[in-house]
């Protein structure tokens, strides 16, 4: 197993993506920075060359999914076997990616079609751990791995810190470029899904991670906040997920629901509820007419 480790950047906080490169270098065959023309893409190619890591530069932000692929592609030109995505703010426990290969070699030669393995990351703003999603008929149960030893299915994992085969990527394709940001990971996994392949979580592999810059209380849930943008992308392709044949009923109403919560919750309880709002609006507009790819004006 080659792996390489994708990191996409933009406009990332140095200091943390120097932890991060700092935590990933050592555990992997390869790494490379995929940067969507940062602002301070400069820093970036010191603290990269700093730590031994290629960066490819894109003058522009051409959205998450792009950047993937791109780190794919790179990762199939070069010879690697898997890539382990990452954002720029993840910071890995040692040890974590020999957990991950460890446990995907294993669930390989007994589950068989495996999408991806993830880690049960840690989110730093909720200070609570990932948990597994599976639809149960037209509900998602969430379940928890505290008690777990051992890798749990989940309908689907962050991309953040996956290890991902090569060979999975050919049969399933790559990612959706044209959600640009939000929910690309989850519709990657309900695609892999429908082609067979199940993906999983290990709660032996730590990873920190920042959702979003804090959090507002519904109810008796935290919900990450964004900044205004990420709302619109988030309805967006939230509703247009919950159209595609390949998306679980469950997963379908969940969508719905959460969106509608997104209006009622955002707009009044966050910073920026004017635009938040408008955002929003926009996102369910563009999402009925299947108007995808980044917003413009």
């Amino acid at each position: 197993m080659r792996i390489l480790a994708v990191a996409v950047t933009y406009n990332p906080e140095i200091a943390l993506l120097a932890q991060m490169l700092e935590s990933v270098a050592p555990q992997v065959q390869g790494l490379v920075v995929i940067d969507n023309g940062s602002v301070n893409a400069g820093d970036i190619r010191r603290i990269a060359t700093q730590s031994g890591t290629q960066v490819i530069g894109i003058t522009s932000n051409i959205g998450i999914a792009a950047a993937q692929n791109q780190g794919v592609a790179h990762a199939r030109a070069s010879g690697f076997t898997h890539v382990l995505l990452l954002d720029q703010d993840t910071v890995l426990a040692p040890g974590m990616v020999k957990d991950l290969a460890e446990s995907l070699n294993a669930l390989s030669e007994g589950q068989g079609r495996i999408a991806a393995i993830g880690p049960a990351y840690f989110e730093l703003n909720s200070r609570r751990q990932t948990r597994a999603y599976r639809a149960d008929g037209v509900r998602v149960s969430r379940i928890s791995l505290a008690a777990e030893t051992r890798p749990v299915a989940s309908d689907f994992i962050i991309a953040s810190g996956s290890l991902v085969p090569l060979s999975v990527l050919d049969a399933v394709g790559g990612f959706k470029e044209d959600l640009f940001i939000d929910l690309v990971d989850v519709e990657w996994c309900f695609r892999a899904r429908a082609a067979g392949y199940r993906s999983y979580l290990s709660p032996t592999a730590a990873v920190e991670h920042r959702l979003g810059n804090g959090t507002v209380q519904v109810g008796p849930r935290e919900v990450a906040v964004h900044v205004p943008v990420r709302n619109y992308y988030w309805v967006r392709n939230a509703l247009w997920l919950a159209r595609q044949s390949y998306t679980p009923l469950a997963w379908r109403l969940y969508f719905v629901s959460r969106s509608l919560a997104f209006l009622a919750t955002y707009p009044v309880l966050a910073d920026k509820r004017a635009l938040r709002l408008q955002l929003i609006l926009r996102g369910i507009r563009d999402s009925l007419a299947s108007r995808l790819g980044p917003l413009n004006g």
